[in-house]
Order: C-alpha cells, then structure tokens, then sequence
C-alpha cells in the first residue's frame, strides 16, 4: 500500500471527509484529492500534519511500518548493529556534523540527537530505493 491510499485509509478510519480535512488544514480540496490519488506528491509538512491528526507514526504512512501507532518493521527485522558499526556510523554521523558547521571539532552530539539522526538516513535510504 502506498503513501496515497495510507492517506485515504488514515483519514477514513478516523471518519473524516476530505472537505471535513481540507477545513480543518487549511488546505484547497483540490490538493488532498491530489494527494490521496497519488496524481501530486504530499510533502513532509503534510504527512507530519496527518500524523498528528490522526496520532499514526510518519513510518506507517510512507509504508516502512504496517503498524499505525508503533515502530518501522524494517527496524524489528533487521539485526542490531554491533558496536564498532555504531562507533563508526557515528563517528561518521560527528565527522558530518563539524564539516557542515554545526558543531564544533571535539563537541559530541547526545545519544538522542544521533538516535534521531541515524533514523532520518535511514528513511532517506529507504525512500530513494524506491526510485
């Protein structure tokens, strides 16, 4: 299933009428509709939007997870890495960060904000494997 019919089964689960959403986003009718027929892309504003509306993770509607309210399955399948990968992916993670100017040579970034990071690659990876 995909990022279009996720939109439609989401808002129809929740017994919204695409006019009753449109309302209540501020959105043009025209636009959901596009959405939901997959004939225009829903950006990430959009998607964050839904799933604080209708309180379903970003996972389950880009179809990394089939499970509205928990985690990616990709995530529950796949091995956990051992610690010298995560040393290095985040000793790679840091090396980024201070090239790009936002953190400084020596400064580490917390345990959340790598956890965080780490997360996004992944959805990155995953989204231009479909294409």
């Amino acid at each position: 299933m995909g990022i279009p019919e996720r939109l439609v089964e989401v808002r129809e689960k929740n017994g919204y009428t695409r006019k009753r959403l449109a309302e209540e986003l501020g959105k043009p009718y025209a636009t959901i509709t596009k959405y939901e027929n997959g004939e225009r892309e829903a950006g990430s504003s959009y998607l964050i939007e839904i799933a604080q509306k209708f309180h379903v993770t970003i996972d389950y509607l880009l179809g990394l997870s089939n499970d509205p309210n928990g985690c990616s399955t990709q995530k529950e399948n796949s091995p956990t890495p051992d610690e010298s990968e995560v040393e290095e992916i985040e000793k790679w993670l840091t090396d980024l960060l201070v090239d790009r100017g936002y953190i400084r040579s020596g400064e580490d970034i917390s345990n959340r904000d790598a956890d965080f990071l780490i997360h996004w690659i992944g959805l990155l990876d995953a989204w231009f494997e479909k294409e």
